[in-house]
């Protein structure tokens, strides 16, 4: 990790402001905060939508997992996290048949979420992928 900018704070030691990681261009892995942003919303979601495993995997389920998602992202959207004026600038989600999955996947017990966050700059989205097995 290389420090970009650092400052001494007196009560709590060397504080760092920004850093990057050692992923050179790649621009969704650069710098630490995003990356440990991207991290958290992933545990977050995993978690979440593991209560659903044993909802049948239908159009009901594929909305409560939507609402689930874009709720949580409006809450780090309204926070701060991501980038964008409007909630379509900083995130979507996309789950449901002929959307993310093909009728082969749902009869098969799977369920695949995809989202999109604006991490770094407005409408460049970093694309996350999640195959929950539904029972």
């Amino acid at each position: 990790m290389k420090s970009r900018q650092s400052v001494v704070n007196q009560s709590k030691g060397t504080l760092v402001w920004g850093a990057r990681t050692l992923a050179g261009n790649h621009h969704q892995h650069r710098y630490v905060s995003a990356r440990r942003f991207l991290i958290f919303v992933e545990e977050s979601i995993k978690r979440g939508i593991k209560a659903l495993a044993f909802e049948p995997n239908d159009a009901n389920t594929w909305g409560t997992t939507s609402a689930m998602i874009e709720n949580f992202l409006m809450t780090q959207w309204r926070d701060g996290a991501v980038q964008g004026t409007k909630s379509e600038e900083a995130f979507f989600v996309k789950v449901g048949l002929n959307q993310t999955m093909s009728a082969q996947d749902v009869r098969e017990g799977r369920m695949i979420v995809e989202l999109g966050l604006a991490v770094v700059r407005p409408a460049e989205f970093v694309i996350l992928r999640f195959t929950q097995s539904m029972q």
